[in-house]
């Protein structure tokens, strides 16, 4: 490595190189939750100068042939960047999904065997949690976490998985974090008792976020007269698989808001009173943190890290998973209890601002960092 790395140069200090695996960081392309924890670290980690390697397909890129021609083309870049790049820190942005495992594990490998500097920044996915894994899989992942790299989980929760199951010799828990300036200055008044709720989703419109739920739920509302708009936010998995049974069913009670970014991201959040996040399993997301920063009550299945953050009845409603009845009385209760709305909301953003700050944030990831490039992983 470079001697004067680090050190003043021409009067500046001279940030050292991260090179940072990500789906693409445009929300227009990719709607994915580690895009923006890449786009949260990227803005707000001054000390470090960004490379961001784009890993994965994006939401326009459908058929075999694409997605074959898309991985050959990672693996040639991949070897070109780490070439490019023989001093920078590899941040792998590793979830645990089929495809992920699969692809990443020899993206991971070739770096290792380089002897770079590497920590594996792991993001929840089906086999974090999953009781049973197939052997290819699993036989994968053992080779993964034992090599002598840091692993960085999002809660307790998912460290003692992963210790459990794997026994990886460092483990860092880091939460997902959030630029609060916006949410700062936002304040929610009780909505009045003669308004309809406004439920929200902002995230992949597909099977395994409860989409199929979420539709019966809303149904079921409308069977029992609980007046509700539903708005959504996000990009469908599989075109046209579930928003036109939300525009029939729904009606004007419902709106499709598209992708959503920056100020109209912000709009959105601002005009929702509840999150519907019925997913079956998760990581830690994004989408929660930052409705909850804005008051937003979630109903949320309990499962990944999420009961780390959501408690039921203090700051949000657990439902079960893949279970749309007991959505309804969920959002019965909040219909029925306006008081109760806002106190849980106020809960919410509490615990978002108490516990999810993203200088704290910053500073724990440079300081795993810091143990990496000294060698102490």
């Amino acid at each position: 490595m470079d001697k004067d790395k680090g050190l003043k140069r021409n009067g500046h200090k001279q940030r050292s190189k991260v090179i940072i695996t990500a789906p693409s960081l445009n929300p227009n392309d990719n709607v994915s939750g580690i895009s923006s924890v890449a786009r949260f670290i990227i803005q707000n980690n001054k000390e470090k100068e960004y490379i961001h390697f784009e890993v994965g397909k994006r939401d326009a890129e459908h058929g075999t042939w694409k997605r074959l021609k898309r991985l050959v083309t990672t693996y040639q870049e991949w070897g070109k960047t780490l070439r490019k790049y023989p001093d920078a820190l590899i941040h792998y942005n590793f979830p645990l999904s089929v495809p992920s495992i699969i692809r990443d594990s020899v993206l991971i490998r070739k770096a290792y065997k380089a002897r770079r500097k590497i920590v594996v920044h792991i993001h929840g996915g089906l086999f974090l949690t999953a009781p049973r894994i197939p052997l290819l899989l699993n036989a994968i992942l053992k080779r993964i976490f034992k090599m002598d790299l840091p692993f960085i989980v999002l809660s307790d929760f998912e460290k003692k998985q992963l210790e459990e199951r794997y026994a990886p010799k460092e483990v860092h828990v880091l939460p997902n974090c959030v630029d609060l300036e916006e949410a700062k200055s936002f304040s929610r008044h009780q909505l009045p008792a003669e308004k309809p709720l406004t439920i929200g989703y902002i995230g992949r419109i597909e099977p395994q976020k409860g989409m199929t739920e979420l539709l019966q739920a809303c149904k079921g509302l409308k069977t029992i007269n609980i007046p509700f708009l539903l708005k959504i936010a996000g990009k469908e998995e599989k075109e046209n698989d579930y928003l036109p049974h939300f525009r029939e069913a729904l009606g004007d009670q419902f709106s499709y808001m598209g992708i959503v970014s920056g100020g109209e991201k912000e709009n959105f959040l601002k005009s929702i009173d509840i999150l519907a996040f019925p997913s079956y399993f998760e990581g830690l997301p994004i989408s929660l943190l930052e409705c909850m920063s804005f008051e937003i009550v979630p109903i949320t299945t309990p499962v990944g890290s999420i009961p780390q953050v959501v408690k039921d009845g203090q700051n949000g409603l657990f439902i079960e998973v893949k279970d749309a009845a007991c959505i309804i009385p969920a959002v019965k209760k909040l219909h029925e209890n306006r008081t109760l709305l806002q106190q849980l909301g106020h809960n919410a953003q509490t615990t978002i601002f108490q516990n999810f700050k993203p200088q704290k944030y910053i500073e724990d990831l440079n300081n795993i960092y810091q143990r990496l490039l000294l060698g102490n992983s």
